[in-house]
C-alpha cells in the first residue's frame, strides 16, 4: 500500500481515538474535541489530497464501529469533511507566468490564504445553522430548547437554593442565549479549525514535508464578494424568527474572518512603528477582553482596501505612489 495512503489511515485512527476519548473523558473533553481535527490535517498537508480523504474515511468509519452512525454522520458533516474539503483548497494550484529579466519564467500559483478562509468562514455559517436546525426546526422549538436545557437538573444542582436561576433570570438567559449561540457556534468552530490547520501547517513545514510554501499571513486579504456576504448576513440577522437566527452564524463566522484580516494589516502597518510590541499587545489583549475591539479590527480589514495601509506599512508610512517616481 502507498505510504500516503497508510499514512491516512493511521491520522484517521488517532483523530477518530481523540473524538471519542472526548466523548467518554468530561475532564480533557474540550482539550481532545480541538485537538481531533489536527491528525487529518497533518495527514492532508504533509502526504496530500489522497491522505487528507483517506483520514476522513477512515475516521469516520471507527467512529461508526465504536460510537454509532449518528456520532459518526456529526463526526462528517462537522470535521472530516470540511477538513477534507479545505485541505484540497489549501493544495490548489497553478502554473503561472512572470516576467523575469525579460523571459518568461513559469512559477506555482497557490490558492490564496484570503479566499480560503473566506470559504471557511461560510462553512462555519452553514454548520452553525445546521446545529440551529437540530436544536429547534422553528424559533419556538429552539427557545424552548435553551429553556429546558437551564431548567435541566444538572444545572439545578448547581444552584440548590435556586436563587441563581429563578424563573426570570432563565427567561433572561434564553433570549441572550438564543440570539447569540448561532455567531459563538460558527466563530469556535472557525477558530479551532483555523489554529489546526496553522499549526499543522507549522508542524510540516518545519519538518520539511509540507507540500506547498507557508503562506504569508500578513498578507490575508479576503476577496471583495467576501464583504458583500458579511453586509447581506448581517442585515438578515435583523429578521425576527429563524432566517434571522441562521444569518447570525454566518454574520458571527464573517466577522471573525475580518478580525483577522484586519490584526495582518495591523502586523504589516507597525512594522515601522517603534512602539509595535505595545501595540500588538494592546490590540490582542483588547480583542479577547473588549468586543468592541474586535469590531474594529474588523472595521479596518473590510476598509483595507481603500486605506491601503498594508501598502503604506512596507513603504514605511509613505503613500505606494510615492516610491513609484523613481
Amino acid at each position: 500500500m502507498p505510504t500516503h495512503l497508510i499514512i491516512g489511515a493511521g491520522a484517521g485512527l488517532v483523530s477518530a481515538a481523540l473524538f471519542a476519548s472526548a466523548t467518554v473523558s468530561p475532564s480533557l473533553a474540550i482539550i481532545l474535541f480541538y485537538l481531533a481535527p489536527l491528525p487529518l490535517c497533518l495527514a492532508g498537508l504533509g502526504w496530500g489530497r489522497s491522505a487528507a480523504y483517506v483520514a476522513s474515511l477512515a475516521s469516520t468509519v471507527i467512529i461508526v464501529l465504536t460510537l454509532g452512525p449518528i456520532v459518526a454522520m456529526l463526526f462528517a458533516i462537522v470535521i472530516a469533511g470540511p477538513i477534507a474539503f479545505l485541505v484540497h483548497l489549501i493544495l490548489l494550484s497553478r502554473a503561472a507566468v512572470e516576467p523575469q529579466d525579460s523571459k518568461a519564467a513559469a512559477s506555482v500559483e497557490w490558492y490564496p490564504p484570503g479566499r480560503f478562509v473566506g470559504w471557511a468562514a461560510v462553512i462555519a455559517g452553514a454548520l452553525a445553522g445546521l446545529v440551529i436546525l437540530i436544536v429547534g426546526y422553528d424559533q419556538e422549538t429552539y427557545r424552548q430548547s435553551i429553556t429546558d436545557f437551564l431548567s435541566s437538573p444538572a444545572l439545578k444542582d448547581l444552584d440548590p437554593d435556586g436563587t441563581l436561576f429563578t424563573p426570570e433570570t432563565i427567561e433572561n438567559l434564553t433570549v441572550l442565549i438564543a440570539k447569540a449561540l448561532p455567531g459563538m457556534i460558527a466563530m469556535s468552530w472557525l477558530t479551532i479549525v483555523l489554529f489546526n490547520l496553522w499549526l499543522a501547517g507549522f508542524i510540516v513545514n518545519a519538518s520539511g514535508h509540507s507540500l506547498r510554501p507557508w503562506p504569508k499571513l500578513q498578507e490575508l486579504e479576503l476577496p471583495n464578494m467576501f464583504v458583500a456576504v458579511f453586509a447581506g448576513a448581517i442585515v438578515l440577522s435583523f429578521i425576527p424568527g429563524l432566517i434571522g437566527l441562521l444569518a447570525t452564524g454566518l454574520a458571527g463566522a464573517m466577522l471573525l474572518a475580518y478580525v483577522l484580516q484586519g490584526l495582518a494589516v495591523i502586523h504589516t502597518f507597525s512594522r515601522n512603528v517603534p512602539f509595535r510590541g505595545l501595540l500588538l499587545t494592546v490590540v490582542y489583549f483588547g480583542i479577547f477582553l473588549l468586543g468592541w475591539v474586535a469590531i474594529l479590527v474588523a472595521i479596518l480589514g473590510i476598509g483595507e482596501p481603500l486605506f491601503d495601509l498594508r501598502a503604506r506599512g512596507a513603504s514605511g508610512g509613505q503613500p505606494p505612489h510615492d516610491n513609484k517616481s523613481n
